[in-house]
């Protein structure tokens, strides 16, 4: 199978929040276990809410405030979802895992996750201490290496249902999020029922619905591109029917039409 890609944009994060840094970890680019590590501080003196859109993927958020040092995950929501539980005038360092992810285990089934955010300690198995040792880091670069070394000392995923996934994902991704799940039921020799089980265990969603999530960010890449948004080259290059189609997945999922998002995009810009 050729080389596929795919990235999570999340472009309401750096545009509501100050001091914004993120590093692709060109080492993690074949495992596709890491999509992102950032960092942002939130603005002092008026309450923050973040937005976050349907991804297929988890961030581990470490919440950096001196005081109070906290760590939470923060799972893809079905639809644009604003969260309001951000402190102001705090950093935070966050880590973006791809949908296809096998290093971490989580102690319940993605499907019970989404739409969340949820204290570290109550999903995963780790030392308390690294939530100090984050926070109390002087830069970005070792708050990255101390969650690497993390990482280096946790236990992979493995069980038979993980390899049917990231195979089905790997298509997904090779076929722009426009995969017949019949047609792939047949290739691999597992029902349809079956990998929907799969599929909502590890990332949360089933494949029909990850798919759509695929050709609506790959259809957000090109928007966020264009000076102006040229909905027909949108169309035309993610497999859309026609406009009314298109405007209606994007707005089941952004909860607005891609003219209004690229409008919201640009008054953020502005007010930043």
């Amino acid at each position: 199978m050729k080389e596929t890609f795919y990235f999570p944009f999340q472009p309401e994060i750096q545009m509501t929040t100050t001091s914004y840094k993120e590093l692709k970890p060109a080492e993690y680019a074949k495992s596709k276990d890491i999509a992102l590590f950032y960092q942002f501080e939130t603005k002092k003196g008026q309450k923050t809410a973040l937005s976050l859109i349907p991804d297929g993927c988890f961030d581990i958020i470490f919440c950096c405030d001196l005081k109070t040092p906290s760590a939470f995950l923060w799972t893809s929501p079905v639809s644009r979802l604003k969260q309001p539980d951000f402190l102001d005038g705090c950093d935070y360092f966050g880590v973006r895992f791809f949908p296809e992810q096998s290093l971490l285990k989580l102690h319940y089934p993605m499907k019970e996750l989404l739409n969340q955010q949820i204290p570290l300690a109550d999903v995963l198995f780790f030392d308390p201490s690294l939530i100090e040792q984050i926070s109390l880091a002087a830069s970005f670069g070792e708050r990255i290496t101390l969650f690497k070394q993390f990482l280096q000392e946790s236990t992979e995923i493995s069980g038979s249902g993980l390899d049917l996934v990231d195979y089905s994902i790997k298509k997904i991704y090779l076929a722009g999020g426009m995969l017949n799940i019949k047609q792939l039921s047949k290739e691999i020799g597992y029902s349809e029922q079956y990998i929907r089980r799969k599929f909502e265990e590890y990332i949360g969603f089933s494949p029909k619905q990850f798919c759509k999530v695929v050709q609506f960010q790959n259809s957000l890449n090109c928007i966020l591109k264009m000076d102006h948004v040229d909905v027909l080259d949108v169309i035309h290059e993610n497999g859309y029917y026609d406009q009314p189609h298109f405007i209606k997945d994007f707005k089941k999922l952004m909860n607005v039409t891609p003219k209004q998002y690229k409008e919201t995009l640009a008054l953020q810009s502005y007010l930043a």
